[in-house]
């Protein structure tokens, strides 16, 4: 309720009757005595305005005190992590949950600056987000307003957390501090990095799944294509592994599948790719490659590491492969048709007992028959 203009309209009423009592005073006593009780009691009623005004802004300051502790019991109890920052990143208020986030006293974040909390392998994008932040303040195009950064707790793995921003402008409209909110998506990462894992790789060996090697064929094309770069495909199947598998068992089976896939990767660079196909297959992507002689080595480099025997479970087992190699762009350039070209020499070098072949356009496919094993097609 505003009682302003009553307060005015009663302060004009006494002015009035102030310029009345003085015009009069020379009157008899009764006309003086009834001009100053009309005063008193008009003196009675702004009093009575007055107090209800007081009132009025007592009711007001309790109700904004109630407010201001929900926001703060708000603030304090967010499950999310909430932080007042001013523009050079310096923390002028945080909650409970930054505080656990963090591994600190909730006081001892005041008047920190951000920055030390942050990974360092993260610093430089967070100080280039304060200098955007500071732009945008001076009526820059507005940024996107959520990030992800590492956040490291006292004593405690690296967090990754989501940081969304907003504006909180002063009188004059102008930005001159920073509401983050921080949320703890490191369960959600692991869990995406799970199911990316479950997906894409193999679970007994650790290496890309035939999946990923699908994904990554394509892309390995088309860098080579435009670096005008030769790749080869290669297939390799373990030799009588089913005599392995039969005689002493899976288990010590699935051991020799580990240590082989351990010895290939050992004997590829960095920028290859080797897959588990599936059972007792792998399949290579050696990019870039010189000629048909350099991926020839690396059979013959394969082909040493296994040398050495196998010792699994006190068994010194002597394995060996056979492979199957299809180049581009002599062959191919197609994906599908380097793998079966690839699993056609394999064929070819396990039936002639020869470690390795290339594939040969000239062989007559139609003679192979029913002999031929075309895996892409017939095995998942």
């Amino acid at each position: 309720m505003d009682l302003s203009p009553q307060i005015r309209a009663v302060y004009q009423r006494v002015t009035h009757l102030r310029q009345r009592a003085t015009e009069t005073w020379s009157q008899p006593p009764e006309i003086v005595d009834e001009a100053f009780g009309e005063l008193y009691g008009v003196l009675e009623e702004l009093g009575s305005a007055l107090q209800r005004q007081n009132q009025t802004l007592l009711d007001t300051q309790q109700t904004l005190q109630q407010e201001r502790q929900r926001y703060q019991d708000l603030f304090n109890l967010a499950p999310d992590g909430y932080l007042v920052l001013n523009l050079k990143g310096v923390i002028q208020s945080a909650n409970w949950a930054v505080a656990d986030l963090r591994k600190v006293p909730q006081s001892g974040l005041l008047h920190s600056p951000l920055a030390p909390f942050i990974a360092p392998s993260d610093r430089q994008k967070f100080y280039q987000k304060l200098q955007q932040l500071g732009a945008l303040a001076a009526g820059a195009e507005p940024l996107p307003s959520t990030w992800q950064v590492q956040l490291c707790p006292r004593h405690s793995p690296a967090l990754v957390v989501s940081i969304t921003l907003a504006a909180m402008p002063g009188h004059d409209g102008t930005v001159v501090r920073w509401l983050w909110l921080l949320r703890d998506i490191t369960q959600q990462k692991q869990t995406e990095a799970l199911i990316h894992r479950q997906a894409f790789y193999d679970a007994l060996t650790g290496l890309p799944n035939r999946a990923l090697f699908d994904d990554r064929l394509p892309q390995a094309l088309s860098r080579a294509r435009r670096r005008q770069d030769q790749l080869a495909v290669v297939f390799l199947d373990l030799d009588r592994f089913k005599l392995i598998n039969d005689t002493l068992g899976h288990s010590l089976g699935d051991a020799v599948l580990q240590e082989v896939a351990t010895r290939l990767k050992g004997c590829l660079r960095s920028q290859d790719t080797i897959a588990r196909w599936g059972g007792d297959e792998f399949t290579l992507i050696l990019h870039p490659v010189e000629s048909a002689a350099t991926v020839a080595q690396t059979c013959e480099r394969i082909l040493a590491s296994l040398k050495p025997p196998l010792v699994i479970n006190g068994h010194h087992l002597q394995v060996s492969l056979s492979f199957g190699i299809a180049l581009f762009p002599q062959d191919s350039d197609d994906p599908e048709t380097l793998v079966r070209y690839a699993d056609i020499a394999l064929y070819q070098a396990k039936t002639q007992d020869c470690g390795y072949r290339f594939y040969n356009a000239d062989i007559d496919l139609q003679s192979q028959g029913d002999r031929l094993r075309t895996r892409l097609y017939s095995k998942a």
